[in-house]
């Protein structure tokens, strides 16, 4: 595979993931206006292993966009893959965090009714 055909497989995982991201924002933004308040605690969300997950996620991914941004000035050969990767790597702990948050909120919500759901109801 030659460098041109890997910075095109890279930006299309990168592509990939921006979308995931947008998707995860939204359903994490529509769960949020669904949250039982009542039987929300800050205990769900604050737990030891939610916590340093979390703050892995934020430690890595901006380490990657400023180690993307440290490549991005060095005038290396292949120093293009490394700046690529680095936005890949940043991407993929960015969408790991929402992720992280969508599971959480996932369960402090009220099991609605969804669309893929209704096919089953009306039968």
């Amino acid at each position: 595979m030659d460098e041109f055909n890997l910075y095109k497989f890279i930006e299309f995982i990168i592509f990939a993931l921006y979308l995931t991201f947008i998707y995860l924002a939204i359903q994490i933004w529509l769960l949020w206006k669904d949250v039982n308040k009542d039987d929300f605690k800050i205990n769900t969300i604050i737990n030891e292993s939610f916590f340093k997950k979390n703050c892995i996620y934020v430690f890595s991914f901006s380490i990657f966009f400023m180690g993307r941004q440290i490549f991005e000035g060095v005038s290396i050969d292949y120093a293009r893959i490394y700046f690529i990767l680095l936005e890949m790597l940043g991407f993929i702990c960015i969408v790991l965090f929402a992720y992280d948050w969508y599971s959480v909120l996932r369960l402090s919500v009220n099991k609605k009714l969804h669309p893929h759901e209704l096919p089953e109801f009306m039968r």
